[in-house]
């Protein structure tokens, strides 16, 4: 009877043994489940249209369609430009960050708008502008480009493009027009050769 005994509690440990093994995993995927739930419910979908879920996968790819190539160009550009940087040591000191903020700012200000308004109309904030400036001054420090045009340059600009100006202009207001104008022009010329020699050397590999 003793042996009978033992052997119906080794059975039921046994048993217990094999609950346990069997519930450790349900609890697990219990868990699982729910995370995955809780996954769907944040990042599953971005809308609901007559009780129609928009899936965010739905949404990505729809995006990628549309746009989604010239940002990703435009990330690669902008990772290029800074690994570049990195490698050369160049940086942007942030009092000539401040200094095109003020020019901006005061450009505005004669068009009767505010700095807070165009970036709001832009669907920009000030953090996305001083990275645009960061970006921008560390393009034109890296291609070398001028900062300066001649006196030539300048009285050929004018002599080919007068009919432009107002009649009221004046030659200062001119000139200054021409130099705005011709350092634009041979930046964004300097610029363009510039990236288009560091991506001809680069590795980008499309996924």
């Amino acid at each position: 009877m003793k042996k009978l005994t033992e052997k119906t509690e080794v059975k039921k440990e046994n048993l217990n043994m094999k609950s346990a093994v069997f519930y450790i995993p349900l609890a697990l995927l219990a868990l699982v489940l729910v995370a995955s739930l809780f996954a769907y419910i944040k990042y599953g979908s971005v809308a609901a249209v007559n009780g129609r879920q928009v899936s965010r996968l739905e949404y990505i790819k729809n995006m990628e369609k549309q746009g989604g190539k010239q940002v990703l160009e435009g990330m690669i550009e902008e990772s290029l430009i800074m690994g570049e940087a990195a490698k050369k040591g160049v940086t942007i000191e942030q009092g000539v960050i401040d200094s095109e903020i003020t020019k901006i700012d005061d450009q505005l200000k004669t068009q009767g708008q505010t700095l807070d308004a165009a970036l709001t109309a832009q669907s920009m904030t000030k953090n996305d502008l001083i990275q645009q400036i960061k970006l921008q001054k560390t393009v034109e420090k890296l291609a070398n480009s001028p900062t300066e045009v001649t006196q030539a340059q300048i009285d050929d600009f004018l002599a080919k493009n007068k009919d432009q100006f107002p009649k009221t202009a004046t030659k200062e207001e001119m000139t200054t027009t021409a130099k705005t104008q011709l350092l634009s022009q041979l930046r964004s010329e300097a610029i363009s050769k510039w990236f288009e020699e560091l991506k001809k050397a680069a590795t980008i590999i499309y996924k």
